[in-house]
């Protein structure tokens, strides 16, 4: 700032101070001649009233002067703000945002450190919750072994990287499953528009209405059917009956069916074999080696699945990055509002006339007489 403008912002700090402790320095030790004034006294006046006095002897002003003092539009709420904001520095705060420089933002965050916090956020992710100073070593190694030949004292410190993962990312109090589902969700917050096959695959588990025998003489159980399907063709692209219970393997295989051509079996006649036009089967049957069944197959770009164990299991999560596959998880508000809707319930008052079942278990003792 010029001498001029630091001149008008220590004016305006001087009449926030004088509304506040009721002298222009700040102090009652560094009184000017003639300090505190009766209206501005605070053994005698509060905060609340010297505000008032202030802004209506500012009111007064001449238009022309005030404007150039920088008090034109000061008030109560003025005040307040500049007082809640001044930190270290009530001239600073008085200040006119246009007479200073925009902050250029943390230099020290350079785009190989920006590159290393996000990498390092994101496995995070997928494990269990650390602590700041251990994510601080994760950002020192990811620098080193990624930038050989990065200076290390260029490498924020912690508490740097701790009030930049902050203004980034937020207060890191939530459990990490809650930090995986919001992250899922931010990311699936857009809307997605499928226009072609093979973008947008969705997998689900239901249980089939029936039992199964593993043998002719075996016991019958139930069996997990679980289903890909493609959502530009509506077509099923890959199904697997599982007994008992669905794991993870299961996904992983699922979605290997996805991506390799079924090969044709015996007995199956002509009308199975690959009819898409535009590819030729011969050209299929090259690349695959045998004889390709009348199932699409291709590698999915976004594969969308619900919240249950078996799709979030860290294996088919890495499987599915290795693959190049975006998650996008099912969003949980429903089963949230449920459960606080069920919690609701539970906490509700019994009605009129109907004991509770402590009065009623009250009931059923009989009074010891003395």
């Amino acid at each position: 700032m010029t001498e001029e403008q630091l001149q008008r912002a220590r004016m305006r700090a001087a009449h926030v101070l004088e509304t506040e402790t009721g002298f222009r320095s700040g102090h009652r030790t560094r009184a000017l001649p003639g300090e505190p004034r009766p209206v501005y006294d605070p053994d005698r006046t509060t905060v609340t009233e010297r505000r008032r006095v202030k802004v209506a002897g500012l009111a007064v002003l001449d238009r022309q002067e005030a404007v150039l003092l920088g008090l034109a539009h000061m008030s109560e709420r003025t005040s307040e703000r500049l007082v809640a904001t001044s930190g270290n520095s009530l001239v600073v705060a008085c200040a006119d945002g246009r007479w200073t420089r925009r902050s250029p933002g943390r230099t020290s965050i350079t785009e190989e450190i920006r590159e290393a916090i996000f990498a390092v956020r994101q496995e995070c992710l997928q494990r269990s919750r650390i602590s700041m100073r251990a994510r601080h070593r994760l950002m020192h190694q990811y620098v080193r072994e990624t930038y050989p030949g990065f200076p290390p004292e260029k490498i924020p410190g912690y508490f740097t990287l701790r009030n930049v993962w902050r203004e980034w990312f937020g207060p890191d109090g939530a459990r990490q499953h809650y930090v995986r589902s919001a992250d899922a969700a931010r990311d699936a917050s857009a809307r997605v528009v499928v226009h072609r096959p093979g973008q947008v695959v969705a997998l689900d588990t239901t249980p089939l209405p029936v039992k199964v025998r593993e043998s002719v003489f075996g016991d019958a159980v139930t069996v997990m059917f679980t289903l890909a399907v493609d959502l530009y063709t509506h077509s099923i692209v890959a199904f697997r009956l599982t007994p008992v219970a669905d794991t993870a393997v299961d996904i992983a295989m699922l979605l290997r069916d996805v991506m390799m051509p079924l090969p044709m079996r015996a007995g199956w006649g002509e009308e199975m074999e690959w009819p898409y036009p535009g590819v030729p089967a011969s050209l299929v049957a090259d690349f695959a080696g045998h004889k390709v069944a009348a199932l699409p197959f291709f590698a999915p770009e976004t594969v969308t699945t619900d919240h249950g164990s078996a799709y979030r299991n860290h294996h088919v999560v890495e499987a599915e990055r290795v693959l190049g596959c975006n998650i996008l998880p099912a969003h949980t508000a429903a089963h949230g509002q449920v459960r606080r809707r069920a919690r609701v319930r539970r906490g509700q008052q019994p009605a009129a006339g109907t004991p509770s079942r402590l009065h009623r278990r009250r009931r059923r003792r009989p009074r010891r007489r003395s």
